[in-house]
């Protein structure tokens, strides 16, 4: 029932959760991933964006209780609190924070993971042919 397992393999998730779309630290997190859309294409990034009262997957449409309800026990998120959390293409729990994070931060540690850097690796063959 966990959405997030739709995207095993195929794209990195980041979860960012808060108790209303108006919370400070969740616009500006919002803020700052929005800025940088080619960088989270190009790391193959979808957001999960989940308040107490409504969630929203990847495409901002809107999810039921029980979707909602699978990713915060799957990884014992506190739904009335703000974090971020990125899951690896594996499935993992790669980072949690309840702070804003930089997107920096963020394409820094996703492009120190093995399989990005052999992503990488693979792109630049292809650009190169």
């Amino acid at each position: 029932m966990n959405p997030v397992n739709a995207h095993l393999w195929k794209e990195r998730v980041l979860i960012v959760t808060a108790s209303s779309s108006t919370n400070v630290g969740y616009k500006r997190q919002d803020q700052l991933l929005t800025q940088k859309k080619r960088g989270m294409k190009e790391r193959d990034i979808v957001i999960y964006r989940l308040y107490t009262d409504h969630w929203l997957d990847p495409k901002n449409q809107p999810m039921n209780m029980k979707e909602a309800k699978a990713i915060y026990d799957v990884y014992d998120i506190d739904p009335t609190t703000f974090s971020v959390l990125l899951i690896g293409k594996d499935g993992r729990v790669k980072m949690r924070k309840d702070d804003i994070i930089s997107t920096r931060e963020i394409f820094q540690l996703i492009d120190s993971m093995p399989m990005r850097q052999q992503e990488m690796r693979k792109s630049k063959k292809l650009n190169q042919n």
